[in-house]
């Protein structure tokens, strides 16, 4: 009958499908990325001592007058680099990186703004606690941020990059071995920073306000901690699996 039929036809079916030689296996890249082939990533972690801390810091008044509001802060910034003067950061290493006068939303007392923010290059890395306490002594009302980084990212990225290749490359050949696969040429390589590569990616960034605690004379060794900076880098590699 039709049933007794279909049963046999699906029997021979499936039997002439376990009869086939099995086809070889392919790893393809999420995505559709990377092509065929073995896909794996290494991702190497380097630390490294900062060489260089960027403070981000102004002075910011308001007042109903626009004039007097830009009087205040011109005052108290000429205060904060007279500070850092005497703190012993070079002219060099100081620039005013924005300056604002506007009016103040009316449903907030209206009236004018008026805001000025410096940036700070500290190259002695102990020194960055008591510059920061210096100027907030001398008025500085507004900091923005405080980031440590490092001068020459280029070596420190190197070294991330060969530890990553390396650890990329371990994993293929554990594969290999386990899974006696014969590993072609890579085919497809690429480097992945999830953050990016961009200046502020590559820092420690601890971010402050000014309140209390730092305004009240706390010691300046306390405010800041160093830590270190930390650069990490992924390497996505797709080897080729050629027929044995």
């Amino acid at each position: 009958d039709m049933s007794r039929s279909a049963l046999v036809f699906l029997g021979a079916g499936l039997a002439l499908i376990g009869c086939q030689s099995p086809e070889p296996i392919v790893v393809s890249a999420p995505n559709g990325m990377g092509g065929q082939g073995l896909v794996l990533s290494g991702t190497a972690t380097v630390r490294v001592k900062p060489t260089l801390v960027v403070l981000k810091l102004g002075a910011s008044f308001s007042d109903v007058r626009p004039v007097e509001a830009k009087s205040k802060t011109d005052k108290t910034i000429t205060a904060i680099l007279a500070a850092l003067k005497k703190a012993g950061v070079p002219a060099e290493d100081i620039q005013t990186t924005s300056f604002k006068l506007a009016q103040n939303d009316p449903q907030q007392g209206g009236g004018w703004r008026c805001s000025s923010v410096l940036e700070i290059r500290v190259k002695e890395i102990e020194s960055a606690s008591r510059v920061l306490q210096a100027a907030i002594l001398a008025g500085a009302n507004q900091i923005n941020q405080v980031e440590y980084t490092v001068e020459e990212l280029q070596e420190v990225r190197a070294k991330a990059r060969d530890e990553a290749c390396k650890v990329a490359k371990d994993k293929a050949e554990q594969y290999a071995q386990n899974f006696g696969l014969k590993l072609g040429s890579p085919i497809y390589i690429e480097e992945n920073s999830p953050r990016g590569w961009f200046y502020g990616a590559n820092t420690m960034t601890q971010s402050m306000s000014v309140g209390e605690n730092l305004a009240g004379g706390r010691e300046s060794d306390q405010v800041l901690s160093s830590g270190s900076v930390e650069v990490m880098l992924t390497v996505n590699v797709t080897y080729a699996l050629p027929q044995k």
